[in-house]
């Protein structure tokens, strides 16, 4: 057993082996030199030829090495060189191609803001400083430019004068620039807000603002403030800009897998577009900065699809460096980790019996095959399982490195006693009564106080999940001046670094006009928020509402985008505020209590932005059955283990939560949705089935005899499903099969002689008819309007009048005394003739048949357990009808559930959309997008499961999957929908290796907790022929209901 003082000395040998971007800001206590001296030398040369030069940037400089092998030190390292010869560091995170400036910009400016090690000063005042000390302007306005005055105009005029008798062609090109960087260290608020709408390149937020402090009114374009920038950076030193973990990117070309391929070979014209962005934007910063190093940092393959996909000329500007690999060197694999080691234990005060205690000097004779990362990880490893066993044992040999990046060990938990669980307990109740609930949420100091409580919550978050965090790591704080806040990312690929990122900007409500716009614009181009990449998200912590005409538009762009703005409760920041303080104390026992106390997962705020990350699944043993329902829950089989045969079970409940189905022709995908559709009508749950292939309107019919791939009692539930469910066939547009209508009028009859029920059934006709009626708006001719229309609904109401028609006829006849309002008789002929464009121009809207009513669609016949209402779309001829009519129906539906929910039923019901692709894709918003991602996000409140089945999983919004729990993966062709379904299955803690070799019926099933696992679907209970049913075939079926009762 472990003494104390050795308990505690290895307790902090904490190790931070897989580095993030933001690494290469913090002093290096843990560098050795002698690593890879050739890539160190192409470094320095680099940079002593920016150093020389009198103007133009020295060639670009590529390091290449594969993951762990180094490249992020070896960045830090660069940073400490350049800064120490006077110059100056940037770093590039490249999110997006298609903003390849708007991310260099972004991170000039991030840079700007650091403090440059051993210095109070951010390398934005040490270039003030060193511009002002060169111009010759007089003392008090080189104190106002640097921050150490109150700027003026005058003041401003006066540095700017000196900058032009110092280099006129600099000053005239990039005055503007300079004006911006001075206002921006000014502590005034009101100018930094200015600074930062000029860099974000908008307009003026009022006119004239800028012409005040000398500037033009017309933006200026990331580019040209790359080029000013660096202008002025090159009057007094040198510069790098590395752009690193750029494979990120990279990794979302399908040509990852084959870097060879020809450029004629590239099949999607917008993964091409984006590796030329890539390649154009590095030529060009070479061209547009002077005095500048670019350094590239990425594996191999990254570097070589650029040069095979994009410009010839791109290699040309660019030299590589020698790949960095293994360490080579025994001695120097020992000098590592020493030098670590002595730095933790030197915090502590330990004297260890050797420098590398408790790694034996000799383990280290093969130390030279691994790379840093895998010799960290290794013994990081071992000294993990000493923590554990509470035991000391001395490694005497490191094994072979891994043939593939090892992932993260488990961190040790060790068994703590009773009495520290409730230290903790108190110290974190304590922590949280007494926290600052205000501060975090005032402009002048989010920017200093989210950035470390976002950290504490995420990395608890990680740690409360064990193994199943392994994977996800957390960016570190940011600068001062930060466009985002924090984030969260998943390692889907170690090889190719293909990530998840889910990042967090909070915006106070003090920040109105200019301040809150260009808040939500830098953090959009930051996170390169994209509506078709599913892998970047980004959340608006904000509890007021946005305002403003062109903020409005801002945020409608970014939640069209995927964005979404979430409020930061005041909870949620007293259990943030604890936790910062908590993990900074570091109690060896910190670790288990947050595992067992998971305060991080009870973060309102977390749920909702990580709700598409599933829980972690216990550690399974080899004669665990798949998922299964416990006890007496409601549930049905939904497969078969693929090789042990053992059911698996879906309880009904995990259906509200929502289920996605990824799979193409040939899958079996529509006999798995008709078998889930059977299964819950057996246990009486109702289903409103979408048709729009032809393929679901005979979930009525049996089959002309049993199946021979039949399971024991499948005859039977098929005869008990056939003898107790009301399937009806409902046909929009088609009245020669069962038509459906939209009815805005509700039954009057039924709710006249109880005024509120009457005055709520006014209010809601008239809200549903207003936007037809023209009359929604504000201006007085709406206003009008819509005072008409309620009294004409009143009227016509109070006579139980229930069709549209019939209101029209009472708008254009209106009756007297109805209103006492000028030209009443004429706004009511308007109106009568806008209802009755509307109902030509949409003849669902009020027309014949049975009046849509969702409570009628899901509510069983006498006798019936359960109604299959299948919805077929053959009357609806285009992908624009038919996507107005669902949204019709989801508004409809939305607002019947929350009136009807479920209570106590584990499910309401279910809405089933096949090729929901069609209805909420990812690209342009349709006119159901809305109201779909509306009901995928708060359905399951009320009970209502939707299932989403698609051949499309990249075309499908990302916010689908993201909302379902359980989600199945079967037979896919196509190279880019394979990669997104192996994706979304690694966000679940798995993968679908062989999904384009699966047969009929074989799905992988992720059930809500739990990694893919494969299985085998059972044949549907009713008749599914292989061809589907024509249009004549899908009208008589229908029709021959008519006698079902509405």
């Amino acid at each position: 057993m472990m003494n104390e003082s050795e308990r505690a000395a290895l307790a902090a040998l904490r190790f931070n082996w897989a580095p993030v971007p933001d690494d290469v800001w913090r002093p290096l206590p843990f560098h050795v030199d002698g690593l890879h001296p050739t890539v160190v030398r192409e470094v320095l040369d680099g940079v002593a030829d920016a150093r020389a030069s009198t103007g133009g940037s020295p060639i670009g400089l590529v390091l290449q090495g594969q993951r762990g092998s180094g490249k992020t030190h070896l960045l830090g390292w660069t940073r400490k060189q350049v800064q120490e010869q006077g110059g100056y560091f940037f770093l590039v995170g490249l999110l997006d191609a298609a903003g390849f400036w708007d991310s260099v910009l972004a991170a000039m400016l991030d840079g700007l803001s650091r403090p440059v090690p051993g210095s109070d000063e951010t390398q934005l005042v040490v270039l003030l400083r060193r511009l002002s000390a060169m111009v010759g302007a007089p003392r008090t306005a080189r104190r106002a430019v640097m921050g150490e005055k109150t700027l003026t105009r005058p003041a401003l005029d006066a540095f700017i004068e000196g900058l032009g008798e110092f280099d006129r062609h600099v000053a005239r090109a990039s005055q503007e620039t300079a004006r911006a960087l001075a206002l921006s260290a000014s502590d005034d608020v009101a100018h930094r807000d200015l600074a930062e709408n000029y860099f974000i390149s908008g307009e003026e937020s009022e006119p004239g603002e800028r012409h005040a402090w000398g500037m033009r009114r017309a933006p200026r374009h990331a580019q040209q403030i790359v080029q000013d920038l660096s202008w002025l950076l090159a009057l007094t030193g040198p510069s790098v800009i590395a752009i690193d973990q750029v494979d990120t990117l990279i990794a979302q070309s399908a040509l990852q897998d084959d870097p060879q391929l020809p450029r004629t070979a590239l099949v999607d014209p917008e993964q091409a577009l984006m590796l030329a962005r890539i390649a154009e934007g590095l030529m060009s910063l070479r061209q547009v900065t002077r005095r500048t190093l670019t350094v590239v940092a990425c594996i191999p393959t990254s570097w070589t699809i650029i040069k095979t996909s994009a410009a010839d000329t791109v290699s040309d500007r660019f030299r590589l460096a020698p790949q960095l690999v293994k360490i080579n060197d025994d001695d120097l694999g020992r000098a590592i980790i020493e030098k670590r080691f002595a730095v933790r234990y030197q915090e502590i005060g330990f004297t260890p019996p050797y420098p590398s205690w408790p790694v034996l000097p000799q383990a280290f004779a093969a130390a030279g095959d691994f790379t840093p990362r895998q010799l960290l990880i290794e013994i990081d490893k071992h000294i993990r399982t000493c923590i554990a066993d509470d035991e000391v044992r001395e490694l005497d040999h490191l094994g072979e490195p891994p043939a593939t990046e090892p992932r993260a060990p488990r961190p040790a938990v060790v068994p703590v006693p009773v009495a520290e669980f409730d230290r903790l307990d108190a110290r974190f109740a304590e922590l949280r009564k007494n926290a600052d609930v205000t501060a975090p949420l005032d402009r002048a100091s989010e920017d200093a106080m989210v950035p470390p409580l976002l950290t504490a919550g995420l990395t608890a978050w990680i740690v409360e999940r064990g193994d199943g965090g392994e994977a996800f790591s957390v960016d570190p704080p940011p600068s001062t001046n930060p466009p985002l806040h924090g984030g969260l990312r998943l390692t889907l690929n170690e090889h190719n670094e293909d990530q998840l990122h889910w990042f967090f900007r909070a915006i106070s409500d003090g920040h109105h006009g200019v301040a809150a716009l260009s808040r939500l614009r830098k953090a959009c181009m930051a996170a390169g928020l994209d509506q078709r990449v599913a892998k970047r998200r980004l959340f608006l912590l904000r509890n007021g509402q946005w305002s403003g005409k062109k903020t409005l538009e801002a945020v409608a762009a970014f939640e069209a985008a995927g964005g979404r703005t979430l409020p930061f409760e005041a909870e949620d920041l007293r259990v943030l505020s604890a936790l910062q303080i908590m993990l900074a104390e570091e109690t060896i026992d910190l670790q288990s209590w947050l595992a067992e106390r998971r305060p991080a997962h009870g973060l309102a705020l977390l749920q909702q932005a990580l709700s598409d990350v599933s829980e972690p699944a216990p550690e399974a043993t080899p004669s665990e059955p798949l998922p299964m329902a416990e006890g007496s829950e409601p549930a049905f089989t939904i497969g078969y283990g693929y090789d042990s045969g053992t059911p698996a079970r879906l309880p009904l409940e995990a259906l509200r939560k929502h289920t996605t189905i990824f799979a193409g022709s040939g899958s079996g995908k529509t006999v798995l949705i008709r078998r889930i559709v059977e299964e819950c009508a057996l246990q009486g749950v109702s289903a409103i089935v979408l048709d729009p292939n032809n393929d679901l309107a005979r979930l009525g019919e049996a089959w002309p005899e049993a199946p021979s791939s039949w399971r024991p009692g499948d005859e039977v539930q098929a005869a008990d499903y056939l003898a107790n469910t009301d399937v009806v066939v409902w046909t929009p547009r088609r009245a020669s099969g069962r038509p459906l209508s939209f009815q805005p009028l509700p039954d009057f009859r039924s709710v006249r002689d109880d005024p509120d029920e009457f005055n709520e059934a006014v209010e809601a006709a008239v809200a549903s008819l207003a936007p037809r009626a023209m009359v929604a708006g504000r201006a007085v001719k709406a206003h009008l309007g819509l005072a008409v229309l309620r009294k004409a609904v009143e009227h016509y109401g109070r006579r139980g009048g229930t069709r549209l028609k019939g209101l029209i006829d009472t708008l254009a006849g209106l009756p007297d005394g109805i209103i006492d309002l000028d030209g009443a008789d004429k706004i009511g002929l308007s109106l009568a003739q806008t209802l009755t464009a509307a109902m030509v121009n949409d003849p669902l809207f009020g027309g014949d048949g049975t009046p849509m009513d969702p409570g009628m669609l899901l509510t069983p016949a006498p006798g019936k357990r359960a109604r299959v209402s299948v919805i077929s779309l053959v009357g609806l001829p285009s992908d624009d009808v038919r996507q107005s009519f669902v949204n019709q129906l989801q508004m409809a539906l939305f607002a019947w559930i929350k009136k009807n929910p479920a209570g106590d039923r584990p499910l309401l019901g279910l809405l089933i959309m096949d090729e929901a692709q069609t209805f909420a894709p990812s690209g342009a918003m349709t006119a159901c997008t809305q109201s779909t991602l509306a009901l995928a996000a708060q359905a399951r409140k009320y009970g209502l499961g939707l299932i989403f089945a698609t051949q499309s999983p990249k075309g499908l919004h990302n916010r689908i999957p993201g909302n379902a729990a359980t989600q199945l993966y079967g037979l896919l062709n196509s190279p880019i929908q394979i990669e997104a379904a192996r994706e979304m299955a690694r966000a679940k803690g798995g993968d679908v290796p062989d999904i384009s070799r699966l047969t009929v019926g074989e799905f992988y099933l992720a059930a809500e907790g739990a990694a893919p696992q494969k299985i085998r679907t059972p044949l549907s209970l009713t008749n599914h022929p292989r061809s589907p049913l024509t249009v004549e075939q899908v009208l008589h079926i229908a029709g021959a209901h008519h006698a079902v009762p509405d």
